[in-house]
């Protein structure tokens, strides 16, 4: 028998570690209430993505039925109604990169509408990823031809009248051609269809490094495909159309204004379209797991995408007969 005044003493330690223990427990649950995201917080950010998504999808639509549908008319009419012009070749291989890529964008489309997973192969991954590519280097070098084109008829307008052909011009496209084709082939090669954590099939870029977690090669195909695919050329378009405009103010061509605008708007389009992708791009290299990708990426995906069918509309929004078709140089 313990003395009754230790026995009190017990028990009264006992009450109040109890009451710190249910003290303790309540703090903690609270600060996991405080902390644990709401429903209403999961709802809302589940909202987004779906939007995000639904957007993408709707961009997508467009594209390939837009983009078929323009482009194909670019190529009937600059190609084979109007009269041969060294402007209409760039438009109209800008518009045959634009058809074939609006056509592998089925695919795509086909996907993101009917399956959670890669369905069609890992052949068709490699060439939709490969064309994909060879689009984005074909345009925006054909973009930087036609600017640098353009800049040196303003200033050196006799030198061009003497080496402005139709076969120089094809010469030049053909190698545009085969730049971004060799800048795109690595996507051809390091395109695979894997199996993901939850057993459904992807198709990306998945390179097998020496190193587990070495993401080297990937960083340097995401930082070609930056500098080569955006920078470089956009600087070069900024600094001639800024040149060009300058000669036509001095010079007072109202004709050559009527075409720069078109080829100026072809210019902001496709920076509007890719601008947000490559951003994108450059915070997948720093951080590839950032919610920002998970987020905002399809829908600059789907920007991306969307830039072939606004270059048809670029060409024809000022009319042909007044654009591109009245240049004479």
């Amino acid at each position: 028998m313990m003395p009754r005044g230790t026995q009190s003493s017990a028990a009264a330690a006992f009450h109040l570690l109890n009451v710190s223990s249910c003290t303790m427990a309540s703090n903690i649950s609270v600060f996991l209430d405080v902390t644990k995201p709401s429903k209403n917080e999961k709802a809302g950010n589940v909202d987004v993505e779906a939007v995000m998504e639904n957007v993408s999808i709707i961009l997508y639509t467009l594209t390939v039925v837009l983009g078929i549908t323009g482009n194909t008319v670019v190529i009937w009419v600059a190609g084979f109604k109007l009269k041969p012009k060294v402007t209409n070749v760039w438009l109209v291989n800008l518009a045959i990169a634009d058809l074939i890529f609006c056509f592998t964008r089925v695919f795509s489309l086909i996907k993101k509408l009917f399956y959670d997973y890669w369905p069609f192969g890992v052949f068709l991954c490699k060439f939709n990823g490969f064309f994909k590519y060879a689009n984005m280097f074909c345009s925006v070098f054909l973009l930087a031809v036609i600017s640098l084109d353009r800049m040196l008829c303003i200033w050196r307008p006799i030198f061009m009248r003497r080496h402005h052909k139709m076969w120089t011009a094809r010469v030049v496209a053909v190698c545009v051609w085969i730049v971004a084709v060799i800048f795109s082939s690595p996507y051809f090669i390091y395109r695979q269809v894997y199996m993901k954590k939850n057993n459904l099939t992807k198709c990306s870029l998945e390179v097998k490094e020496k190193t587990q977690g070495d993401n080297t090669t990937k960083h340097v195909l995401y930082s070609i495909r930056f500098v080569c695919g955006f920078l470089l050329p956009f600087m070069v378009i900024l600094v001639c159309y800024i040149l060009a405009g300058v000669g036509i103010r001095r010079a007072r061509f109202s004709r050559k204004s009527r075409s720069l605008r078109v080829l100026v708007s072809l210019v902001i389009a496709f920076f509007v379209c890719w601008a947000p992708y490559h951003s994108l791009l450059l915070v997948k290299m720093v951080d590839s797991e950032n919610p920002v990708l998970k987020v905002w990426q399809p829908l600059a995906t789907g920007m991306a995408y969307f830039s072939s069918c606004v270059n048809p509309c670029c060409t024809s929004a000022w009319g042909w007969r007044s654009g591109v078709a009245s240049d004479r140089v």
